[in-house]
């Protein structure tokens, strides 16, 4: 078995590695190939690709992410395999901390690797809902004058330097402003549809927004107002995952975390 760059050309080829009830992960790894922060790997048996995944690096911090195996080589030490070939790819005295999100399938693996659980992300169901704003003029398309408060609030929030991710995102993002003041923001564009605010007031304005287009949520379970306004509106809970972590603990705030952006970036 040999583990090489995974190629543009392997990449429609997945489908036969698509887990069953994920998003279509060839939009995702269309997105890490062409990005330069980020390194997709595959591992390969006699041409035929059996594991993959990818790496995403920040500034001092980097997740793992779409960790897959085939169905048809499962319990043969290849999940492990792809993992340790993504960590050697990271440069310890750089990225001191390293997130992924697992599912109940992934975890065993991972916590024999030495990473830790963090918290828990819970995903909810529902429909979609068209509500009214209660303040409408306090939600406003991007306007580049916000841009350093909202490169500011996300590090404040993640505790990361994740520019390279939103910086593509900014001119179609929605912001929450008080008294001339950022208070959170909304990412349409980005993957799930990522939010942040840091009160539950701009989180739940922006949610409203994006419950319009997208009947899904996932966010950390430590945003108890986000999830019990989804809950209000007839969300339901279908499953959780393991944010884990290895490396340094950096401070995060997950109260303020409306919605993730992937499972792969938090």
């Amino acid at each position: 078995m040999i583990i090489q760059k995974l190629l543009n050309e392997d990449i429609d080829g997945l489908r036969e590695l698509q887990p069953e009830g994920w998003t279509d992960i060839r939009q995702y790894f269309y997105y890490y190939s062409a990005s330069e922060f980020c390194e997709p790997l595959k591992l390969t048996d006699g041409g035929k690709i059996v594991a993959l995944g990818t790496t995403i690096r920040h500034e001092d911090s980097a997740w793992l992410a779409h960790i897959i195996v085939h169905p048809d080589f499962r319990n043969r030490g290849l999940g492990r395999e792809i993992v340790t070939a993504l960590l050697n790819n990271l440069n310890k005295e750089t990225y001191k901390t390293i997130y992924l999100d697992a599912t109940n399938l992934g975890y065993p693996l991972y916590k024999k690797l030495g990473f830790e659980i963090e918290t828990e992300y819970v995903h909810l169901d529902g429909e979609h809902t068209d509500q009214y704003l209660t303040d409408p003029k306090s939600v406003i398309p991007y306007h580049a004058v916000f841009k350093d408060q909202v490169i500011q609030l996300d590090k404040l929030i993640s505790g990361e330097n994740r520019i390279k991710v939103l910086q593509d995102h900014l001119v179609s993002s929605l912001l929450y402003i008080s008294n001339g003041n950022l208070f959170g923001a909304y990412f349409p564009t980005l993957f799930d549809g990522f939010i942040m605010a840091l009160n539950p007031l701009a989180g739940i304005e922006l949610m409203k927004l994006r419950m319009r287009t997208k009947n899904s949520a996932r966010l950390p379970i430590s945003n108890q107002a986000a999830i019990n306004f989804l809950l209000v509106n007839g969300y339901k809970q279908v499953q959780t995952s393991k944010r884990m972590i290895l490396g340094e603990k950096r401070e995060w705030k997950g109260e303020a975390i409306f919605n993730r952006i992937s499972g792969g970036l938090g």
